[in-house]
């Protein structure tokens, strides 16, 4: 089974927590970057405010080769205003996920992942999404647990 890492990184944080995955399960490791320079963090949430507001699709400038070769894709990202950037939403609508597994992990000093979970869920229909989780301080046998 071909594994696929993909995440949006804002500080770094959700970049470890995607490394950490790629350690524990050898997968591939594929960063997802837009256009926008969303800057620090004060920045980037009054960005993303406005692109959640105008239902806006950020650009994404980069692109997976050989998406239908993998069969589980791990996406990871920070959320933001309770949910995953919209960022997002335009990396998931290119590839066509139908017949992978996904699993959704985020990074958040307070939010869940179950808001961003469900829209991730949506938006790649066809798949077997998988409960999502928010990584913070769980040990490896726990992130082993949930990447099974």
């Amino acid at each position: 089974m071909k594994t696929l890492i993909t995440y949006f990184s804002l500080s770094g944080v959700t970049k470890k927590a995607a490394e950490r995955i790629q350690t524990l399960t050898g997968g591939d490791l594929f960063e997802i970057k837009g256009e926008k320079d969303y800057g620090s963090y004060m920045k980037a949430i009054a960005i993303g405010g406005k692109e959640i507001a105008t239902k806006e699709k950020p650009v994404v400038t980069t692109h997976v080769k050989n998406f239908g070769s993998y069969d589980r894709i791990y996406i990871g990202f920070p959320v933001w205003y309770g949910n995953c950037p919209r960022l997002l939403r335009t990396f998931a609508e290119e590839y066509d996920f139908s017949g992978k597994d996904v699993y959704v992990f985020c990074t958040s000093g307070s939010s869940g992942p179950e808001k961003s979970g469900k829209t991730i869920a949506e938006l790649c229909k066809g798949a077997n999404v998988h409960p999502a989780i928010r990584i913070s301080n769980q040990s490896d046998d726990e992130i082993k647990s949930w990447a099974k």
